[in-house]
């Protein structure tokens, strides 16, 4: 039986944009929506973009800004603690880092990016950079954390796919996000789909938002109206890194 699996991932509390996507995704009638990470930081809005995903997303992978704001790492995040409250903070930290699952007849393999990886890696980077994250026996790999979506066949290992960010879409200032299409669960070969979705919204009331927030603490709220204003990274000397 066919399945479409609506991917998600770094609302990074842009609430007019993961607003957006919702109603994408709902028009399509997809029932099955899955997160890959970062559903909080950057943004003016964790607490709802948080909200979203629980309610909505059955899987939710652990990406490096929950992981950081929901370990404290990060002095300056103090202002996402109080937003998001103890009980947010007390589940950030324990998604998990990673999905495995068979669709189509493929071994797939689905994580957020870092902290798996150690650093951000686009789908065209070195193939020696990209290869390990199929070992031992995996088809397909797709991850999220660089804001830009991609495929890719990376030589005789498999398929890799980024779904792109639906809170800080780069490349294409819009919100991001993927469709997979396949029989989910089946070790059967069978068709199997990728589709990268872009979708407008509201990024006047994105950066209204942001601003609003940046008077009462959001740090770095000028460098994040940049970029999804431009679709490009807006990173300032000293500061935390725009991803």
């Amino acid at each position: 039986m066919m399945t479409e699996i609506a991917l998600v991932a770094d609302l990074h509390g842009n609430w007019p944009a993961t607003q957006a996507v919702a109603a994408d995704i709902q028009s399509r009638g997809i029932k099955k929506i899955w997160c890959l990470g970062d559903i909080v930081g950057k943004g003016p809005s964790s607490p709802q973009t948080f909200d979203w995903a629980v309610q909505n997303c059955e899987i939710i992978l652990l990406g490096n800004w929950d992981e950081g704001i929901g370990k404290r790492q990060y002095p300056k995040d103090g202002f996402y603690y109080e937003q998001l409250g103890e009980e947010r903070m007390r589940v950030l930290p324990t998604f998990p880092y990673e999905h495995v699952c068979w669709i189509s007849g493929r071994k797939m393999r689905l994580f957020h990016g870092r902290p798996t990886m150690p650093e951000p890696y686009y789908v065209h980077s070195e193939y020696e950079l990209l290869e390990p994250y199929f070992a031992p026996h995996f088809d397909v790999v797709g991850y999220a954390d660089v804001h830009r979506q991609g495929m890719r066949i990376l030589g005789f290992k498999g398929l890799l796919f980024n779904t792109g960010s639906v809170g800080n879409g780069l490349g294409v200032p819009m919100a991001q996000y993927a469709i997979l299409r396949g029989e989910l669960g089946s070790r059967d070969q069978a068709p199997f789909d990728i589709n990268l979705v872009t979708v407008p919204y509201d990024r006047d009331q994105a950066v209204r938002d942001t601003m609003e927030a940046g008077e009462r603490g959001l740090v770095n709220a000028d460098l994040f109206c940049k970029e999804i204003e431009t679709g490009r990274y807006a990173r300032g000397e000293g500061k935390r890194s725009a991803l």
